[in-house]
């Protein structure tokens, strides 16, 4: 058996969509329900997933009827899987309609619990005016006030242009029942409607169109001009009452107001060092949450827990609902989703695993990221990546990228995603070497002065040379990787020794890792790069 029989799907025609990032938006398009429809097929909804999305719309069915709805905080470190989680329930919340007719709610694998909560949120929604659901990032919006980026977002949710002055102008032209009208009469006189509106105050097609529909009140173009700028200025911010006036209006349908999700991602990253946009944000969801009669749901993201830092501590009254995600949600999505197996490949795998347990036990030995008695149960779901090596790969990305945004969810999906497509062919028994980090990132540590210019053209020429040349080069990389850890944790207690190196390189475990350790003095006793 190769390790490529092993896999629920072939990892050499399986494409990770999107690179493994969410994006949280209202995009229709083409491309983006493609990318939504992949999501929701694999989306892995257990543990802080699960229970994230059970207690907010347990939490939200509790409240509809109440004065008040409590907001939403989700957190976790960047990558967490935050924005994905988000992004799935606001699919969920409308059950999102695809080109074929398939749904959301048909296409994702969801607990019934959690199914039980969205047809209870249908049934509600019947008695009130539908569901809705909007999300983006407020940073992408007004950038100088809350209030018109949120409106933004709303108004876009509903089709509505996302300029303030010319989304309620929209809503009026829908009151008065001319908006067909008067968009018939600006495209028959040869003029794009959207170009019009966007140009609403100069705009000769339209103000055409509306002295025919509404003479009584547009007596000329001229007055059109007037008027218009009377009635809808262009505005650098709005109070909190015109916001919820006008959220109001682009909502409500035939007199009701809809169950509405309002998801924002990214807050804490908006708010950052600015404490006047903290009290803003608190502002906006206080108002929000306390004037729709438990219609409307408030969800935002942020990396810390909502008392993390002092300006997100001003939202800890408003946020009153908290879903943390954690690294263990991390690997259960790696391992349900890259990783998952045939039923049929999970004896021979555990086989395999358990005639090499004298092997893979000794490794890192005296470390502490070495062999635990708790991997064993893990191997069959882990393989061809051993739990000592992920280990590994986990602490030493944490110290190659300081910022903190690559020992996360999205590059470990992308670096699994990869790193098993290596060893396809190999027969079953080979695993994924741990010196595969050093080449997938020896660019990136490159460019960011990480790692030195010489060690790299070393390595990148050796690794296209002889067999011992190969070896000499991912032996250095993983020189490399050992010091930068061990350098900065000395707790793990790891050092480049023989033993370690050969620890880490073996992958044929049936063959055990004695050559590599005869091997490796004779090379390294010579290499310019380690004298």
């Amino acid at each position: 058996m190769k390790n490529r029989d092993i896999y629920l799907k072939d990892p050499a025609t399986r494409k990770l969509v999107n690179e493994g990032v969410a994006t949280v938006n209202d995009d229709m398009t083409r491309q983006a329900l493609a990318f939504l429809r992949y999501e929701l097929e694999t989306f892995v909804c257990d543990g802080q997933y699960e229970k994230g999305l059970s207690h907010i719309l347990e939490t939200y069915l509790k409240n509809i009827e109440q004065a008040q709805q409590p907001a939403v905080w989700v957190s976790g470190f960047y990558g967490s899987g935050k924005s994905h989680l988000v992004k799935m329930l606001r699919a969920l919340w409308v059950d999102t309609p695809f080109p074929d007719g398939a749904t959301a709610r048909g296409i994702a694998n969801l607990p019934q619990a959690i199914r039980d909560h969205l047809k209870e949120l249908s049934t509600m929604a019947k008695r009130h005016g539908g569901l809705h659901a909007a999300s983006g990032t407020l940073g992408a919006g007004a950038s100088g006030s809350v209030r018109l980026a949120l409106l933004r977002i709303i108004f876009k949710s509903a089709g509505l242009p996302e300029q303030y002055p010319i989304a309620r102008f929209v809503v009026w032209l829908q009151r008065e029942g001319i908006a067909d009208e008067v968009r018939q009469l600006v495209e028959q006189m040869g003029f794009d409607w959207t170009e019009e509106l966007e140009n609403f105050y100069v705009a000769e097609g339209l103000h055409a169109a509306l002295v025919q529909a509404k003479p009584n009140l547009f007596s000329s173009s001229d007055s059109c001009v007037e008027t218009l700028n009377n009635l809808y200025p262009h505005v650098q911010d709005v109070s909190s009452d015109e916001m919820l006036k006008a959220i109001r209006q682009a909502l409500t349908k035939a007199g009701k107001f809809p169950l509405t999700l309002i998801v924002l991602d990214e807050v804490q990253q908006y708010i950052g060092e600015n404490s006047q946009r903290s009290i803003e944000v608190q502002e906006v969801v206080e108002a929000c949450s306390k004037n729709f009669s438990g219609k409307l749901l408030f969800i935002g993201t942020g990396q810390t827990a909502v008392t993390g830092t002092s300006n997100l501590k001003k939202l800890e009254g408003r946020f009153t609902i908290r879903v943390e995600l954690s690294d263990a949600d991390v690997d259960t999505v790696i391992r349900k989703v890259i990783l998952a197996k045939q039923p049929q490949a999970k004896t021979p795998i555990e086989q395999v695993m358990e005639t090499n347990l004298g092997e893979i036990s000794r490794h890192l030995n005296g470390t502490t990221i070495g062999h635990r008695q708790d991997d064993v149960p893990h191997f069959p779901q882990d393989y061809p990546i051993l739990p000592v090596r992920r280990r590994f790969w986990e602490n030493t990305l944490r110290v190659l990228d300081q910022t903190g945004t690559d020992s996360q969810l999205r590059n470990q999906l992308s670096m699994v995603h990869k790193v098993i497509q290596t060893n396809l062919d190999a027969p079953l028994g080979h695993v994924v070497s741990a010196d595969y980090l050093y080449f997938d990132s020896a660019d990136k540590l490159l460019q960011s002065r990480i790692l030195p210019r010489k060690v790299h053209e070393k390595t990148m020429s050796w690794s296209k040379g002889s067999e011992d040349d190969q070896l000499m080069a991912r032996a250095c990389g993983l020189v490399f990787l050992i010091n930068k850890l061990g350098g900065h944790n000395n707790e793990i207690g790891i050092r480049a020794t023989i033993d370690t190196l050969a620890d880490l390189l073996i992958e044929d475990l049936s063959n055990g890792s004695s050559g590599l350790r005869s091997r490796l003095p004779r090379l390294l006793d010579h290499c310019e790069l380690l004298m």
